[in-house]
């Protein structure tokens, strides 16, 4: 096989069996790689009753023929289980270089099944892999964790993906960290703590990727890099990472602040905008393996109470979740907030919607100071949002209660506070108004995992600088209307389909969903099938074609 190895690493930690297995070839055309590959091992391997913190559940890395390879834009692994979250399908991607070493290591997807009696973690190097104690790790933040382990495998020059003592203590939004790259959304650190493995440590191996069509694949990335840089929304991405546009989204009133209570028009947006966090915070820029926008930014806090905490990467949303949402403007909070959210293993999007859920039912009078441990929610008060994730990763006092995530912790508060909470299969809204946005609202609403932006998203009814990102005729041409374009057209269905499909394959291929052309512009459908030829000689017009017939 070109582009795949070939192989599936197959770990039950109940028995502290180890094996290797042959990739079916047939799943490997159907579903491809990442989320796709995945999600059909779980569908084919637990039940709809199985739960998702049981020994029973599975917990999958998956990589797909693009990962290791050239391909512009491709460094993502998927993490999937059933979710403690959702109790339906749960799956996040993260960045970085765990993919490429994942393939070199020889694998394409490693299928995690039951518990360990003690806390461990998997050791894989080329071909092979153990299961070794993590006792002296638990309890651990991410952060220490890495770095101790980068020390004991200093000479494998490992790439390490782990959780924190959220994902130990199984918080329904526990993340699996690698470096600065989160696997946020859907507790996939939940289901990792659960089995009591801590860590999953990738050492460099020395399997190559085997590639179909060289040169052609060097003719496609040149001009696919080409097609990336050329996107109007390159130069927001390399400039300002994923910091969001907080300043057009305040501008044309989408902006939700003081969860959803307003829209737009936010007085305090300008200190918390991409431009502000890039002018006095980032410090320098850098990429993902196969990727040149540099969108990781390198930030230090330099004045203030937090002065002298410096980090990388300020994830998508975290300024609109944890600032406006809560009502909160002061800046370096959030690179304080997302800085212990990392360490801590929670996911830092969820967290955000949850406290400005607390901090509603503060206002309104649903939760009491004596309810919170002494804490005071008003809107904006970033220090009871930090003082909270420590006690949420270690289900303490009110952080127990809001562990299970904010739809349980409703239905547990009782009294109202359900109708503070906007979600989807239990998976919360935030930041931006979708009230105005049909086509955005169709595709969150009929999202796979949940209220999602990550399953697709209609960003082509948002005007870029008050003029539409599209034209009328490209819009005529690629849905069959242009009233995919108005924000307030119910006619959305065709754009759906569209963005949700771009998602799909963005996921299943692992390709940054940022640069495929979920925008309107970037990587779009036939730019993918032309990387996934090259890479594995599958033609892959000519197998749409024969499965239609």
């Amino acid at each position: 096989m070109y582009g795949w190895m070939g192989h599936i690493l197959r770990v039950d930690l109940s028995s502290g069996s180890v094996k290797r297995e042959p990739l079916d070839e047939d799943l490997a055309h159907t579903f491809i790689g990442g989320r796709g590959i995945n999600s059909r091992i779980l569908y084919n391997e637990i039940s709809p009753q199985t739960s998702p913190l049981s020994p029973h559940n599975l917990l999958i890395f998956g990589t797909s023929p693009l990962s290791g390879t050239s391909a512009p834009s491709s460094p993502r692994c998927t993490v999937s289980a059933k979710s403690p979250l959702t109790g339906i399908l749960g799956d996040a991607n993260f960045g970085g270089f765990f993919s490429r070493q994942m393939k070199r290591a020889g694998f394409d997807h490693i299928v995690i099944t039951g518990k360990a009696e003690q806390p461990v973690y998997l050791s894989v190097h080329d071909g092979k892999a153990e299961i070794r104690e993590a006792g002296s790790l638990w309890g651990k933040p991410t952060d220490e964790t890495e770095a101790l382990l980068k020390k004991q495998f200093r000479s494998e020059k490992p790439q390490i993906a782990c959780i924190g003592p959220a994902g130990e203590n199984m918080v329904r939004t526990a993340c699996v960290v690698h470096g600065y790259n989160v696997a946020g959304r859907t507790g996939m650190g939940a289901v990792m703590g659960s089995k009591n493995l801590k860590a999953v440590v990738i050492g460099t191996g020395s399997q190559k990727v085997a590639i179909a069509r060289e040169r052609e694949l060097r003719s496609v990335v040149s001009r696919i890099n080409k097609k990336i840089k050329g996107s109007p929304f390159f130069k927001m991405f390399s400039t300002y990472g994923m910091a969001g546009p907080l300043a057009i989204e305040n501008e044309s009133g989408l902006l939700a602040w003081k969860n959803f209570r307003h829209t737009g028009g936010w007085e305090h947006a300008e200190k918390v905008t991409c431009e502000t966090l890039a002018r006095d915070y980032y410090t320098k820029s850098s990429s993902c393996f196969s990727c040149r926008v540099g969108c990781m930014k390198s930030w230090e806090v330099k004045e203030g109470p937090y002065a002298g905490l410096k980090g990388t990467k300020i994830p998508e949303g975290c300024t609109s979740y944890n600032g406006p949402t809560c009502g909160n403007y002061y800046a370096p909070s959030l690179f304080k907030i997302y800085s212990l959210c990392n360490q801590y293993g929670i996911d830092v999007l969820d967290f955000g919607c949850l406290m400005s859920y607390v901090m509603d039912w503060y206002e309104q009078g649903i939760i009491s100071r004596e309810e919170t441990g002494g804490l005071e929610f008003d809107w904006g008060n970033y220090e009871s949002m930090i003082a909270m994730i420590p006690r949420i990763a270690r289900r303490e006092g009110f952080g127990a209660m809001l562990a299970d995530g904010a739809v349980i912790a409703a239905q547990k508060i009782g009294r109202g506070a359900e109708k503070a909470i906007s979600h989807a299969k239990g998976m919360v809204l935030g930041g931006v108004d979708i009230r105005g946005l049909k086509g955005t609202a169709l595709t969150f609403a009929t999202a796979t995992r949940g209220c999602d932006h990550l399953r697709g998203s209609n960003m082509i009814e948002i005007p870029l600088g008050g003029k539409a990102i599209m034209s009328t005729e490209e819009a005529v041409a690629r849905f069959g209307t242009a009233s995919v374009l108005e924000h307030d057209s119910y006619d959305k269905a065709s754009s759906t389909i569209y963005f949700q499909d771009i998602y799909t394959l963005a996921d299943a291929l692992q390709i940054c969903k940022f640069n495929t052309s979920h925008n309107g512009h970037g990587i779009n459908i036939s730019d993918m099938a032309e990387i996934y030829s090259a890479v594995t000689g599958v033609d892959a017009g000519a197998r749409r074609n024969t499965q239609r017939r």
